[in-house]
């Protein structure tokens, strides 16, 4: 067992799952609901909050089957499923639920891509639409335009403070604009043959104590520090950083430091609006799309493991 790994699943657990991930679960709740039946696909289902509920309400009218790109995360989940007594669910690592035929297998399946790049979004959308039935819903996680707005302006702040802002403003606003609008998600899921689509997006605000709170926190130093540090020369990371903090204690005046996330729930289904038929895939496209998916979510992050020192 790799130690590190199982401790960056724990801080996923304790730390970041209550503050991102039941946000989006909460999301699916108040506007899709839970189901009463049926067979169920999580794909980035991280430690198993939303699975393991599903599971138990489904004991006896459905199952779930749950996979995530992280095995840590996935036996954090197995072992939650195992204290239920639930016999309804299994756990799928990325490899081997690239390996099930996944066409037509599933009423509901829900997909959380709001940790993932941005770019990552059109190959998930792709898989849902896959492995859903006629009948179904696809259901998306995604972390749209706008979120993290009050962290990017004070990051543009401290590169003009280390004298880097006209050097990375190009770099800076292409951060600021990586997540997807609304319209682009639609695009995307339209273009992913994604029918009936519903976006729908709620603003959390997620709070930090202190300037070094935030960048030390698992949400942040785990999931998405790395990305926007990736644009800093390495020998100024260190002072950009020390800028970040300096200019969030200086503003927050003995309050919280809060970083807004627009949630986006994604929803739709594969029944036409018309009686028209549509087109058949063409062959050999479903598993084309789902090595995809196993090539993009098992690609290990080597980088996400200063927050567990």
């Amino acid at each position: 067992m790799n130690s590190e790994a199982r401790t960056r699943a724990f801080f996923y657990d304790l730390n970041v799952a209550p503050l991102w991930r039941d946000c989006f679960d909460q999301l699916f709740t108040d506007q899709v609901g839970l189901p009463d039946r049926g067979r169920i696909l999580l794909i980035e289902c991280g430690t198993g909050g939303l699975a393991v509920e599903l599971a138990a309400r489904l004991r006896e009218t459905g199952s779930v089957t749950a996979s995530d790109s992280d095995p840590e995360r996935l036996a954090l989940a197995r072992d939650k499923a195992t204290v239920a007594n639930l016999e309804n669910i299994r756990f799928l690592s990325i490899e081997q639920l690239a390996e099930e035929r996944l066409a037509d297998a599933f009423d509901l399946i829900i997909g959380d891509a709001s940790l993932l790049p941005a770019a990552s979004l059109a190959t998930i959308l792709k898989t849902l639409r896959a492995g859903i039935n006629y009948d179904g819903k696809t259901v998306a996680y995604v972390a749209s335009r706008g979120s993290f707005d009050e962290f990017f302006s004070i990051f543009w702040e401290a590169l003009y403070t280390c004298d880097l802002a006209e050097e990375l403003g190009p770099a800076l606003e292409g951060l600021l604009f990586a997540q997807p609008t609304k319209g682009d998600i639609e695009e995307q899921a339209v273009a992913a043959g994604w029918r009936n689509i519903l976006v729908t997006i709620a603003r959390q605000d997620i709070a930090f104590e202190t300037g070094t709170a935030f960048l030390e926190s698992p949400l942040i130093a785990g999931h998405w520090l790395d990305r926007w540090m990736a644009i800093v020369p390495a020998d100024r990371i260190a002072d950009v950083k020390a800028a970040i903090v300096s200019i969030i204690d200086r503003d927050r005046e003995e309050m919280p430091f809060e970083l807004g996330l627009k949630a986006a729930l994604v929803t739709g289904n594969r029944r036409a609006d018309t009686t028209i038929a549509e087109e058949p895939e063409e062959e050999g496209e479903e598993a084309l799309v789902e090595d995809d998916l196993a090539d993009l979510l098992a690609a290990p992050d080597d980088d996400a493991t200063e927050w567990t020192q």
